[in-house]
Parts: structure tokens; sequence; C-alpha cells
């Protein structure tokens, strides 16, 4: 909301009000309650998931993998932000290397305040069983399964 609409709103006798200048995409990223009837993918979004640096070992990666039962793992950089992914089979066949030199840049990612029924669809139709979930500003939320999803 603006500046001017929490003026607006206090001089209408409505208090107290925040002007939350991060938006509601920011809010609804970082989980706190909102009104409606929605289900949002951020509800549904795996927070504990392993994560990592470039510069990690794959071999550190790969055993980071196994140890969560399913992957991949998420690179990212000193401010969180996601940079790439990745998977068991890269990391397995990449010796001594870091991870770095087998991730996947430019991962797809969603944001946390999209309709779940609707994303678990489009993974669906494009053959996906996972999608990782971001704050606007790109740092990481988690992974979203359109299998955790109630039937």
């Amino acid at each position: 909301m603006s500046p001017r609409a929490a003026w607006r709103l206090e001089a209408a006798g409505f208090g107290p009000v925040y002007d939350y200048a991060a938006g509601k995409m920011d809010w609804l990223a970082a989980g706190l309650p909102f009104e409606g009837t929605a289900e949002l993918a951020g509800r549904f979004t795996r927070r504990g998931v392993a994560t990592v640096t470039e510069n990690t070992p794959a071999a550190e990666a790969l055993r980071m993998v196994d140890a969560q039962g399913f992957g991949p793992v998420l690179v990212l950089n000193q401010a969180g932000v996601v940079m790439g992914a990745a998977h068991r089979d890269s990391l397995a066949s990449a010796g001594d290397a870091k991870v770095g030199s087998v991730m996947r840049f430019g991962v797809s990612t969603v944001r946390p305040s999209e309709d779940a029924a609707a994303l678990a669809h489009r993974m669906g139709d494009a053959g996906v069983t996972r999608v990782v979930v971001t704050r606007p500003n790109g740092t990481l939320v988690g992974l979203f399964f359109a299998a955790d999803l109630p039937a």
C-alpha cells in the first residue's frame, strides 16, 4: 500500500495503519497470514532443502542430497539468491569437481503466491515434478512438489 493510501485509511479512522513497502508478494513469501481461501504454493513448499555454494565439493553435495532423500541441491550465492541447481546424476559423475562446474544455471522459479492447484496442473502438462520457489528478490523459499498437494 502506498503512503498516501495509509494516510487516507488513518484519516478515515482506521488504525494502526502501516505502509509495508515490500508489498503483498513479500508478505505471502514469508508465509504470513492472509484473508481468503486461496491455496497458495507457499503453503505446500518444502522449506528445509539442501543448499550449497558453487565452491562446495560435488561429493559433499551428493551426500546432502542422499541424506535429504530428494533433490536437487540448490546453489545459492552469498545473499541467498538461487543461482542454479545440481542433480544427483551430475553430482555422482563429478568426481573431485566443485558444484559450480556441474550445476544447471537459470532454473525456472515461481513465487509462493502462485495458486497451488494451477501450478501443479502446469507442472503436470510440462512433465515436471518439482519447482524452485523464490521470493521476489530471488532468495530461496524452498521446493514445491506437485505430489505434496492433497488429492
